[in-house]
C-alpha cells in the first residue's frame, strides 16, 4: 500500500484500507472514462452548433434522440461504437482520417471503454454536458505533454526539496521506485492517475486544496501517457512550477519593475546588434532606425490607393530599432512550445532570474493543428498568431533578454518600410518590378517563403513588401477624408475592441496594391473560422496563413503608466481562459 494512497491517514493503518484500484478498475465511470474520449475525439463535429450527419453527442438527451447512435446494452447496434471499429478506408469510419500525419483511430483501450460502457447500460448523468476539446497527438510526448502537468500540479510537493509521503516525482528513478505510483500500461493501477479522479471531498484527492483539480484534458493526457507505457526519457528532471504565474501570467507592470526599466532610459549604443538567445543557438538582428518626419499615407489622387488608406499627412516618429527579418518559427516556438525551458532542462543549466521571469509570462495552449499548414518551418516566418500572441511574445522576449521589445506602431512600420522614399514601393512606383523585391501572389508558389531572400530596403530591412502581413499595435480605425491639419507625433490608435486591428505589408497571397508602403488591412473574426474550439482560441488565427510579425525596440523605454499600450494589458491577461 502506497503512502500516497493514504493521503493524511497514518501509515499504521495502511493494512486496513482497501486498495483503490480494486474499487475503480472494475467499473466504467462516465465522467472519468468516457467523457474525455468523446470530448477529445467527437464533440467538435457533433454538438448543438455543429451537428454533422444530424448527430449530436454533447448531451445525453440529444445522443439518445439520434437513431441508433447510442443503444444502451447493445454496442454493436450503437453507431457511436461500431463506426470506430470499421476499416480505416471505410467512409463511415470514425473519427475520420483526413490527414495521416495527425489523424488517428481510437486506441484499443478507448474502444474497449466505449464498448463496456454501452454494455453496462450507458450510464450518463443528466446534468453532464460535453464540450469540444482539441485532439491529442498520436503519441503522448513526456516532455511536451506530461512534464508541464506534473510540474504545475504535483512536483511542488514531491521533489528533492520537499518529499511529502516519502514520494518524489522529479526524476524517473524516484517516480518509478514503486509500481503502484506509475504502472506503465495501466492507468487504472496507477495512484498518480487514480487519486486525481477521486471526488474532490475525498481526503486522498490530488492535488489537495487549495490547488485546482486537473482539467479533463490533463487527466486524459496523463491516462493516455500511462496506458501507452509511461515513457520518461533518461536525464529529464522535473522542477516545481508556480501554477498561478503560468496560467494567469505575470502582469506587465510587475515585469517592468522586475526588469528595472525606467521612463526615458536608454540601454545601449544606437547601432546594429545581434540579439542572441543564450538558452538556444538562435538569434536575430536589430537595425537602428533614426527617427524623423515623413509623409504617412498616400495622395488622394493616387489611382492605386485603397479606400482605407490614410490620406497623405505629416508624421514624426522617434528613434527605434527594428528586426531585420520577420520573426521565424525557430524563434517563435522557443516561447510558443516552451522549447526555451526544455532547452535549459536538457542542458542542465543553472536557473537565473531571466529564466524565472520569462517562465512567468503566459504561454499559449498547444495548437490544435500544424500552424505551418505544411508550408515549411525552419527559417520561415511564423504565422497564424493573434495580435495578443505577438504582444505576449514581445513581453516574453523582454523578460528573456532584459531589453524592451514590442510590436511597431502603424506609423513606425510605415516609416521603416518607406525608408526615406516617397514612391509607392521603396524601390519605385512600377509594380512590374515587384517580383524582384517581394514574394506576392504571382511568384510565391502559393505559400510563404524563407525570410530574407529578396533585397533589403534602404534601411536594411528585408521582406517589408510581401511574404506575410505584419502586426502593428494600432486599432484599425477609418481614416479621415482629409489630411490632419497638424503633424502627428508618435501616433498610436490604442485598441478599444478586439477587431479590427492593423496589419501592414502585403503577403504571398496578395497582388501589387496591397504591397504598397501605405497599404493597410484590418484583422477579422473570420480569421478564426476553422478553429473547432469553444470558445475559439485567443492565441491562434487558424485562417490567417498570411499574417506574421516583426519586433521593434524603442531607443527610449516608455513609462510604466504607458506600458499596457505596448504589452498585453492586465485585463487581457486575466481574460485568458485557464488551461
Amino acid at each position: 500500500m502506497s503512502l500516497l494512497k493514504l493521503g493524511f491517514k497514518s501509515a499504521l493503518c495502511a493494512f486496513l484500507i482497501t486498495p483503490l484500484v480494486s474499487v475503480y478498475s472494475s467499473e466504467i465511470d462516465f465522467v472519468r472514462d468516457v467523457k474525455p474520449i468523446l470530448e477529445h475525439n467527437c464533440i467538435s463535429c457533433h454538438r448543438e452548433d455543429n451537428d454533422k450527419g444530424d448527430v449530436r453527442l454533447d448531451t445525453k438527451a440529444a445522443t439518445l434522440a439520434g437513431e441508433d447512435v447510442l443503444v444502451p446494452g447493445d454496442p454493436e447496434s450503437s453507431s457511436l461504437y461500431w463506426t470506430t471499429t470499421l476499416p480505416l478506408d471505410d467512409e463511415l469510419f470514425m473519427p475520420p482520417i483526413k490527414n495521416e500525419e495527425k489523424d488517428y483511430p481510437l486506441t484499443d483501450e478507448e474502444k474497449d471503454v466505449l464498448k463496456q460502457w454501452i454494455l453496462d447500460g450507458a450510464e450518463w448523468p443528466d446534468d453532464v454536458v460535453l464540450e469540444p476539446l482539441k485532439r491529442l497527438p498520436k503519441t503522448i510526448s513526456f516532455v511536451e505533454d506530461v512534464k508541464p502537468i506534473l510540474e504545475l500540479n504535483c512536483v511542488a510537493c514531491h521533489y528533492e526539496g520537499k518529499v511529502k509521503a516519502d514520494l518524489r516525482l522529479d526524476t524517473k528513478e524516484y517516480a518509478f521506485a514503486t509500481d503502484y505510483v506509475i504502472s506503465p500500461g495501466n492507468a487504472l493501477e496507477s495512484d498518480l492517475y487514480i487519486l486525481c479522479t477521486l471526488p474532490m471531498d475525498d481526503e486522498m484527492f490530488m492535488p489537495p486544496a487549495p490547488a485546482d483539480p486537473l482539467s479533463s484534458s490533463d487527466l486524459y493526457t496523463l491516462r493516455r501517457w500511462i496506458d501507452e507505457g509511461a515513457e520518461w526519457p533518461e536525464g529529464v528532471t522535473l522542477a516545481p512550477k508556480k501554477k498561478s504565474l503560468t496560467i494567469l501570467g505575470t502582469m506587465p507592470k510587475d515585469l517592468y519593475r522586475e526588469l528595472g526599466f525606467s521612463a526615458g532610459a536608454v540601454q545601449d549604443e544606437f547601432s546594429e546588434y545581434e540579439e542572441d538567445i543564450t538558452t538556444s543557438d538562435l538569434g536575430f538582428s536589430m537595425v537602428p532606425i533614426n527617427g524623423g518626419e515623413f509623409t504617412m499615407g498616400s495622395s488622394l489622387d493616387d489611382l492605386n490607393r485603397g479606400l482605407d488608406e490614410w490620406p497623405a499627412h505629416k508624421v514624426e516618429v522617434s528613434d527605434f530599432w527594428m528586426a531585420k527579418h520577420e520573426l521565424s518559427w525557430d524563434l517563435y516556438e522557443l516561447w510558443m512550445l516552451n522549447i526555451d525551458r526544455d532547452n535549459r532542462a536538457y542542458k542542465k543549466l543553472e536557473e537565473t532570474k531571466s529564466d524565472s521571469l520569462s517562465d512567468a509570462v503566459t504561454k499559449p495552449t498547444a495548437p490544435y493543428t500544424d500552424m505551418t499548414f505544411g508550408m515549411g518551418k525552419s527559417g520561415y516566418p511564423a504565422i497564424c498568431m493573434t495580435q495578443l500572441s505577438a504582444k505576449m511574445y514581445s513581453m516574453w522576449l523582454s523578460a528573456r533578454t532584459g531589453r524592451f521589445y514590442r510590436l511597431p506602431t502603424e506609423a513606425e512600420w510605415e516609416y521603416a518600410c518607406k525608408a526615406g522614399t516617397k514612391t509607392a514601393y521603396y524601390f519605385g512606383d512600377d509594380p512590374e518590378q515587384l517580383p524582384e523585391y517581394s514574394w506576392h501572389l504571382k511568384n510565391s508558389f502559393f505559400q510563404y517563403q524563407p525570410v530574407g531572400q529578396k533585397p533589403a530596403n534602404p534601411f536594411g530591412l528585408f521582406d517589408m513588401h510581401g511574404n506575410v502581413w505584419e502586426w502593428t499595435l494600432d486599432q484599425f480605425a477609418p481614416p479621415p477624408n482629409t489630411s490632419p491639419a497638424e503633424k502627428r507625433v508618435n501616433p498610436l490608435v490604442t485598441p478599444t475592441s478586439l477587431y479590427p486591428r492593423v496589419v501592414k505589408g502585403g503577403s504571398w497571397d496578395d497582388g501589387p496594391k496591397n504591397h504598397r508602403s501605405s497599404a493597410r488591412m484590418a484583422s477579422e473574426e473570420s480569421w478564426k473560422q476553422q478553429d473547432p474550439q469553444i470558445p475559439k482560441s485567443v492565441w491562434y488565427h487558424t485562417d490567417a496563413l498570411f499574417v506574421g510579425f516583426r519586433l521593434v525596440r524603442p531607443r527610449e523605454i516608455p513609462s510604466i503608466e504607458e506600458i499596457e499600450k505596448y504589452w498585453p494589458s492586465e485585463e487581457e491577461i486575466l481574460a485568458i481562459p485557464s488551461r
